[in-house]
């Protein structure tokens, strides 16, 4: 297909009003969210009425929503593909286009730390035709932690629309569908306007060591409790880092549970996660660190979609701690006190990184 077009449309990323515990629950029983893996959206195949449904949103959710939605909105809104080139190529929602994922994942060095170098953000939406006001839903293979990064990487740049993310991904949608390499798209004009309050850095979390999940804010590390508890002669372990365990105070919940095969999991259970199983608070200070700066976006963005208020994302991640400069005594790595809150969840597609293939 042949003649794709951008669009583009204005509102606000927090235009949804808050959710409330209460409803979240109520509305679990009669959500629309499934739990189960569809299968791949590969070339040829047509998505059946019943698989777009499954992955419908409903309830006091923000952000996701279901392929009836962009429907609805789909000339109203700006698509953003967040898998890679080869996927894109061989399909993809008719106009969508392509992020560029490396430019999106970028780092500044600060004497702070590590932070989201926000004018190669900013760039790379510019080169994709994306403007400060536009209505943007990004999809991927699922709702992994690729399609939450390019969420993520809007909000840090001050991005005035609406961010939203298809539940479901590729495979939910059974609208018109694109082919072969995108036709040419004029740049836009996107000059940052940081967020700064959607992160924290090194010497933020310095700071607060002592406090974080005591009386100062939540402390999430979204990897495998392998890497979180430093288990010795573990694959999870990263061999680049001179030191393992976890920041004080942190408590694990591997990201993986936000997810339930392509579809976020049902919001009952996101509430109790993280709320009753970990005890955050949703009008307090969250912050989510991982190995890197994409797994954690996961949890980001899933915390933001059922309520929680202030979640922040470590942009430095563990890596950065792990391994920084100097007197590390500011910087300490715990290993004696654990909380790991279980968590069950498969990713679909390639969201996570890993493989795919027609047959999921």
């Amino acid at each position: 297909m042949t003649g794709e077009t951008p669009n583009a449309a204005d509102d606000e990323f927090d235009a949804s009003e808050n959710a409330t515990r209460r409803g979240l629950l109520r509305a679990a029983a009669g959500a629309t969210v499934a739990s189960a893996a569809s299968t791949a959206g590969c070339l040829g195949v047509t998505t059946p009425a019943d698989v777009a449904a499954q992955s419908e949103v409903s309830g006091n959710v923000r952000h996701f929503v279901g392929p009836s939605w962009l429907a609805d909105n789909r000339e109203e809104t700006v698509v953003l593909d967040a898998r890679d080139a080869e996927r894109f190529r061989e399909e993809r929602i008719y106009r969508a286009r392509r992020v560029p994922f490396d430019a999106i994942t970028a780092r500044e060095s600060t004497d702070e730390g590590a932070v989201p170098d926000t004018d190669a953000i900013a760039a790379a939406f510019s080169e994709i035709g994306v403007s400060p006001d536009d209505d943007v839903l990004v999809y991927g293979a699922s709702v992994g932690s690729r399609v939450t990064r390019v969420a993520f990487a809007l909000a840090a740049v001050g991005h005035e629309g609406s961010i939203r993310v298809l539940n479901g991904g590729l495979s939910a949608w059974n609208g018109r569908l694109g082919t072969g390499s995108r036709d040419r798209i004029s740049s836009a004009d996107y000059e940052p306007d940081p967020a700064a309050s959607t992160w924290v850095t090194r010497e933020w979390l310095a700071d607060g060591v002592g406090a974080l999940n005591g009386d100062g804010p939540g402390l999430v590390d979204v990897r495998v409790p392998e890497a979180y508890l430093a288990a010795a002669g573990s694959d999870a372990l990263n061999d680049d880092h001179d030191r393992h365990g976890h920041l004080p105070g942190a408590i694990d919940v591997h990201w993986v549970g936000n997810v339930a095969g392509r579809r976020m999991t049902e919001p009952g259970r996101l509430v109790e996660l993280y709320e009753v199983e970990a005890g955050l608070d949703r009008s307090g200070t969250v912050v989510v660190y991982g190995d890197d700066n994409v797994d954690p976006t996961s949890t980001w963005l899933t915390l933001k979609a059922i309520g929680f208020e202030d979640v922040r994302l470590y942009d430095g991640g563990f890596g950065e701690w792990a391994n920084v400069e100097g007197d590390r005594g500011r910087y300490p790595v715990e290993t004696a006190t654990n909380v790991v809150v279980e968590t069950e969840g498969s990713v679909g597609g390639d969201d996570d990184g890993g493989d795919f293939s027609c047959t999921g």
